[in-house]
C-alpha cells in the first residue's frame, strides 16, 4: 500500500478475492472504495472480476457475498484446526514442533508421540542431579562447556551431542536450563494449549488459564520420576522467596523502572548491557537498593565472552547529567522560549495545510457540480456526444489530480502531527533536564539516542537531537526579538 500511495503500482492482480483478504468489509472498502479513489485496477482472475472493465467488476451484491463467504471460511476453518489440535492433545498426541531435548518424535498409528533419545538423555538426568547437589544454573552451565556438550540448537544442526575436531563450542543459555528443569515432560506428562489465538483474526498467540490447560499423564516414557521433578520445584520456590520480587525484601522495597532500559549497551561486543540490583539495611532500620549494569557476554564461556566492564547506577547518572548539562550550556539553549515559539510555528503551518485541504474539498464539490450541469446539458441536446465525452474525460482527470492533492495534503497534515508530537515531548525533555530535575526514562529516551560502555572506564554518549536545528531556532528568536525593539 505505500507502493499504492507513491504511485508505483497501479493494477493488483490476485488468484481471487481470497487471496487478498477475508475481512468482507475492510475488502469491500478496498475494492469499491480506495482503489477507485486512487486510480489503481484491481484483478480477481479465478472470480472475473476487474475495477477497470463495467461488465467485469460492477455486481458490487456478488464481491460482498463473496467476501463474506470467504471471511465464514476463515472463522470455520479456524474452529476446525483448534477442535482437532485440541482433540489430538487429549488423545495424548504431542502437537509441538521440535520435541524436548532428551526426546525424538515419531508418528505412531495417527498420533505423534515422543520417545527417549538414547544420545541426550543421560544428559538430562545430570543437569537434574546436579542441580539437587546444591549446583545453582550457572555452575551447571559451566559444567556443560566443561564436559563439551553441544547446546540444543546445535545439536538439532549438527547431530552431534558434544563437540568435534574443527567445530566451535558455544555455551548453554541460563534460560534452556532453566526449562528443562521445569518443563514436566521429563515425568511422562504432557501439558499443551498454554498458549493460544482464540479467535482467527488475533494472530498474536497469548497465554490461557491454567484451567484450561490440556495435561495428560502417562504419554511417554519418563526421564525422571516424579519425586526429583517435585523436589527440584521447591527448590525453585525456595530460590523464589528469597531472591524474587514478589516475597522477602522486596516487598519493602520494590525494584525501580529501569530508565536506561534500551538505551546502554556495551560498546565492545554490541549488547545491551544488563541491570542488577543490590539490596541493603542500615542499622536504623532502613532499606535500599543499589543498581548497577554489566556486559552480558563478559559471564560467557566460550568464543563469545567480553572483556569484564560494570558501572553503577549513580555515576552513570552523574555523567549524563554533566554531559547534558555541558551540551545546553555550550549551545546556550534557552528551552522555555523554544517551546513557546515552535509551538506558534506548528500551529501556523497546520491551519495552513488545512486551508488547503478545505479549498480541495471545495473544488471538488465544484467539479461534481459542474458535472451534473454538462450532464443536463447533454440529456437536453446542447452539445453531441462526442463533445460531452471529451469535456466529461478532462472534468474527471481534473477531479482526480484535486483529489490526490488532497490526499497528499492529509498525509502531510498527519505526519506533521506526529512529528510536532515527538518535538513537543522533547523540548518538554529539555525543560525537565535544563531545571535539573530527576532523570526519567522519558527525558533518557528522548534526548539521548545511545550510551556506550567501554573498558577501562571510558563512556560515549549519543544525543538524539540535532544542535545545529535548534541553534538556528534560537538565532531566528533572537531576530525576531531584535526587529520588535528596532
Amino acid at each position: 500500500m505505500q507502493d499504492v500511495r507513491k504511485k508505483r503500482i497501479n493494477c493488483i492482480i490476485v488468484k481471487d478475492l481470497s487471496r487478498f483478504g477475508r475481512n468482507h468489509i475492510e475488502t469491500g472498502n478496498y475494492i469499491q472504495k480506495i482503489f477507485p479513489f486512487m486510480g489503481v485496477r484491481f484483478i480477481a482472475i479465478t472470480d472475473g472480476i476487474d475495477t477497470f472493465h463495467s461488465e467485469l467488476g460492477t455486481d458490487e451484491m456478488a464481491v460482498n457475498l463473496k467476501n463474506l463467504i470467504n471471511e465464514m471460511y476463515a472463522k470455520d476453518i479456524a474452529e476446525k484446526v483448534r477442535a482437532s489440535r485440541r482433540s489430538s492433545q487429549e488423545q495424548g498426541s504431542y502437537t509441538g514442533g521440535i520435541p524436548p531435548y532428551g526426546y525424538r518424535a515419531e508418528w505412531v498409528k495417527g498420533k505423534k508421540c515422543l520417545f527417549i533419545c538414547p544420545e541426550t538423555s543421560g544428559i538430562v538426568r545430570d543437569i537434574y542431579e546436579m542441580y539437587l547437589s546444591e549446583k545453582n544454573i550457572r555452575q551447571i552451565v559451566r559444567i556443560l562447556y566443561e564436559r563439551g556438550i553441544h547446546r540444543p540448537s546445535i545439536y538439532r544442526q549438527t547431530g552431534y551431542v558434544y563437540q568435534q575436531e574443527g567445530e566451535v563450542l558455544e555455551q548453554w543459555a541460563v534460560g534452556t536450563v532453566k526449562f528443562i528443569l521445569t518443563n514436566p515432560v521429563y515425568t511422562g506428562c504432557l501439558m499443551q494449549g498454554t498458549t493460544c489465538g482464540k479467535k482467527h483474526k488475533l494472530r498474536k498467540r497469548h497465554d490461557v488459564d491454567i484451567e484450561d490447560y490440556c495435561i495428560q499423564h502417562g504419554t511417554h516414557e519418563p526421564l525422571i520420576n516424579e519425586d526429583t521433578f517435585f523436589r527440584v520445584a521447591a527448590m525453585f520456590e525456595k530460590s523464589a522467596v528469597k531472591y524474587c520480587n514478589t516475597g522477602g525484601f522486596s516487598k519493602n522495597v520494590p525494584l525501580q523502572e529501569n530508565i536506561y532500559d534500551g538505551v546502554l549497551f556495551c560498546g565492545d561486543c554490541g549488547k545491551q548491557m544488563a541491570r542488577v540490583a543490590n539490596a541493603k539495611q542500615f542499622s536504623s532500620g532502613d532499606m535500599v537498593r543499589y543498581y548497577g549494569y554489566y556486559c552480558p557476554a563478559s559471564r560467557r564461556l566460550d568464543g563469545l565472552q567480553c572483556s569484564s566492564k560494570s558501572i553503577s547506577m549513580s555515576v552513570l547518572d552523574k555523567l549524563v547529567k554533566t554531559a547534558l548539562h555541558q551540551e545546553f550550556s555550550l549551545s546556550d539553549i534557552r528551552p522555555g522560549k523554544l517551546v513557546k515559539e515552535y509551538e506558534r510555528q506548528a500551529e501556523e503551518q497546520k491551519q495552513q495545510v488545512m486551508q488547503k485541504i478545505v479549498l480541495c474539498g471545495k473544488q471538488q464539490e465544484n467539479g461534481k457540480k459542474k458535472g451534473s450541469e454538462l450532464y443536463l446539458k447533454y440529456r437536453m441536446g446542447r452539445m453531441s456526444l462526442e463533445e460531452y465525452q471529451k469535456i466529461k474525460k478532462e472534468q474527471e482527470r481534473l477531479l482526480y489530480e484535486i483529489a490526490e492533492r488532497r490526499e497528499e495534503l492529509q498525509h502531510s497534515l498527519d505526519s506533521r502531527e506526529r512529528e510536532i508530537k515527538e518535538k513537543g515531548k522533547f523540548l518538554r525533555s529539555l525543560i525537565k533536564c535544563s531545571e535539573k530535575t530527576e532523570l526519567t526514562k522519558d527525558v533518557i529516551h528522548t534526548l539521548i539516542r545511545r550510551i556506550d560502555v567501554y573498558a577501562g572506564h571510558r563512556v560515549k554518549i549519543t544525543f538524539a537531537f540535532c544542535m545545529n536545528e535548534l541553534l538556528y531556532l534560537e538565532e531566528w528568536n533572537y531576530k525576531n526579538e531584535k526587529n520588535k525593539e528596532d
